[in-house]
């Protein structure tokens, strides 16, 4: 597991060069599971392999639930070419929080999101910019 966020912030790359960007606007809960549906149809993540694809949707589900539960919504949702990495990016706007990582909890009691980001994730990341607050994760690509 990579250690948790770092007081201070970092994007995923210094000058990244985004090739292709998919995103999402979501204002509530209930429009995760359109999001899902989304993000496994999606062209950029669809030809990755299937332990890769399962790992993006499912971090991608968490860091937008959190931002949802945690942050201010609306929370906006890109997936995109980074290199040769997939890359998950979830602002919300509430800059004035940091992420936290949850710590022991009983099993089903949630709060596993980051914890479960950087199990899966090749780099997590967060920062700030203007009103919103980002977390992010990267993938490898092959």
């Amino acid at each position: 597991m990579h250690a948790p966020p770092p007081d201070d912030a970092h994007r995923p790359t210094p000058e990244p060069v985004v090739r292709e960007v998919r995103s999402w606007t979501l204002s509530t809960l209930d429009e995760l599971t359109g999001l899902r549906a989304a993000v496994r149809d999606d062209p950029l993540v669809r030809p990755l392999p299937a332990e890769t694809s399962d790992a993006v949707l499912l971090v991608t589900t968490e860091l937008a639930t959190n931002a949802l539960r945690h942050g201010a919504p609306p929370a906006v949702v890109r997936v995109a070419l980074l290199d040769e990495l997939l890359l998950v990016d979830v602002a919300d706007q509430d800059p004035g929080s940091r992420p936290v990582v949850a710590g022991t909890r009983a099993p089903g009691a949630g709060g596993f999101g980051l914890r479960l980001a950087y199990r899966l994730a090749t780099d997590v990341g967060w920062y700030r910019i203007g009103g919103s607050k980002h977390v992010w994760a990267t993938f490898a690509r092959s």
